[in-house]
């Protein structure tokens, strides 16, 4: 590797492109924890330059690291360097450095900002995506495109409105904090002539006193192993962010694939798929809403991938070391990039039902009561059935496997059996499904002998007898999350109808209140 210590100047001077590869993940900085301590450090910085105009004391601020991966020129093509880590700084500085462009532009007399060529390659083709210093993901890139030109914060905000699109992304909120700091620190200035010197010395600070360490990598340096080792600044990888990576950059040396056509069939719907609205914490990509599973809270593509992987290995993994065992486990098979992609996007499908239920079916009905009992142990074996072909586990014998399921958790649920060997108990199953479809011989009645074979406290399907009892006897009511209790009240309800019942579709959010009096004696209320 080679490292050089650059300022932002000379950095973004350079007519070169900086180019995010699509595998990366999208823009995450947000205010609170990035743009002002940026911009807190920019400041300081530009005060300083105030009273040392030309940095004649030689003090200078590190803002982290970039790392470089410097690509081979093709023709007349722009100089390009993939950036390997420090991309959400970089697309961070070209958002402050247009925010800077057209605050001069608009309180100017000059004719051109002395910003354009920090934020501008000289290109033939001014349409053409190579006259951006940055090119971001895929997942920003037109939102990128949207603040680099709309030339001032009013012609942003209006060519969002024009598009209908009321949530302002990450990229044009930042712009907005930026230009409206630039321009609180330049009306600090009484006089004209102080607001320019103001505005003057944030580009000096950016010119002398700001500075990256700016690593190349050479021909024996390995890409991969750098980008694991490295976090964007306060935010550390997601497993999935490695793990798309270590894909997409195997691919991407590959030569006779081509990546964009995999990330836009197979990987994107991960980054693009958003919710009719956003959740309680303001998240709308539905793959990053975060899922509760045991005790922590994890974004759901982690979770899926988690799932899908002990689906695979038959094995008790740690989601800690989710991307360490995905390494493992892809090292090992034999299945080509897009073979892998395609099997992965079409179990995704499956996993959206398990935790956004949104039907009326046996697998929703089933996916919801487990999100109610807050056991996700079973999903690998619900991958696989839910993965069959119909010519090996049909429609008929799915919902049969599924009922089973649901009977054998509701029961040792009522009976208030432990859930402790869960992991263990559905991973013996799922290996003994998986042994039963090779064999052609019935999934179904493997499944549904397998959950009858045991007679253990850990692991038995309680008989109507112990169920009877059970409900009967134990204070679920007391002893047992509301919505649980619930949970089985609405079944019960469910079942009771026919079809001389009125057709009713029981909303969400009932409560449980009291079916009797909880204190006196019954033969106090002779209508009980």
């Amino acid at each position: 590797m080679k490292p050089d210590k650059l300022t932002v100047h000379e950095i973004f001077e350079r007519e070169r492109r900086y180019v995010v590869p699509l595998y990366q993940r999208a823009y995450v900085w947000n205010r609170e924890e990035q743009w002002e301590p940026l911009w807190d450090d920019i400041q300081r910085q530009a005060e300083a330059a105030l009273v040392d105009p030309y940095n004649q004391n030689g003090k200078t601020h590190f803002l982290g690291a970039v790392v470089l991966n410097v690509n081979k020129i093709v023709g007349r093509s722009m100089p390009r360097s993939e950036i390997i880590d420090g991309q959400q700084r970089l697309t961070t500085l070209q958002i402050l450095l247009a925010a800077l462009r057209d605050y001069e532009a608009s309180n100017s007399e000059d004719s051109e900002s002395s910003f354009v060529r920090l934020t501008n390659n000289p290109v033939r083709e001014p349409s053409s995506h190579e006259r951006f210093k940055v090119w971001p993901t895929n997942a920003d890139r037109e939102t990128f495109a949207l603040v680099m030109t709309a030339g001032s914060p009013a012609a942003l905000t209006g060519a969002i409105d024009g598009a209908g699109n009321g949530q302002h992304k990450r990229m044009i909120e930042a712009y907005l904090y930026f230009y409206e700091s630039i321009q609180t620190y330049v009306d600090a200035g009484q006089a004209d002539a102080e607001r320019d010197d103001r505005l003057h010395s944030v580009a000096q600070a950016l010119r002398t006193a700001l500075q990256f360490i700016v690593i190349e990598l050479e021909d024996s340096d390995d890409p991969q192993v750098i980008f694991e080792t490295l976090n964007a600044r306060g935010q550390p990888l997601l497993p999935s962010d490695l793990i798309r990576n270590f894909i997409f950059l195997q691919a991407a040396n590959r030569p006779d694939i081509d990546t964009d056509r995999l990330y836009n069939d197979y990987w994107r719907p991960f980054d693009d798929h958003k919710l009719d609205s956003p959740d309680a914490t303001g998240e709308d990509r539905f793959w990053h809403v975060l899922e509760r599973q045991g005790r922590l809270t994890r974004p759901r593509i982690d979770l899926f991938i988690f799932h899908y992987l002990v689906m695979k290995t038959e094995d008790d993994l740690a989601i800690g070391r989710l991307f360490r065992e995905f390494k493992d486990w892809r090292d090992q098979q034999s299945s080509s990039i897009e073979q892998f992609l395609q099997e992965l996007n079409s179990y995704s499908r499956h996993f959206q039902r398990l935790v956004a239920p949104s039907g009326d079916t046996k697998l929703d009905k089933l996916a919801a009561r487990l999100k109610s009992l807050d056991t996700s142990t079973v999903y690998p074996t619900l991958l696989f059935l839910m993965g069959l072909p119909r010519n090996k586990l049909s429609g008929e014998d799915l919902d049969r496997c599924l009922v089973d399921i649901e009977s054998w958790m509701v029961r040792r649920f009522i009976c208030q059996l432990t859930n402790k060997n869960y992991n263990r108990f559905f991973l013996g199953l799922l290996v003994k499904l998986k042994r039963a479809a090779e064999q052609g011989a019935s999934i179904a009645d493997a499944l549904r002998e397998e959950l009858l074979r045991s007679s253990e406290v850990t692991a038995r399907w309680p008989s109507n007898a112990e169920f009877e009892s059970g409900w009967m006897n134990k204070p679920v009511y007391v002893k047992s999350r509301i919505d649980r209790c619930a949970m089985v009240l609405r079944a019960l309800e469910e079942a009771l109808r026919t079809s001389r019942n009125e057709a009713i579709t029981l909303p969400d959010g009932l409560t449980v209140e009291h079916l009797l009096p909880q204190k006196g004696a019954l033969s106090d209320y002779p209508y009980a």
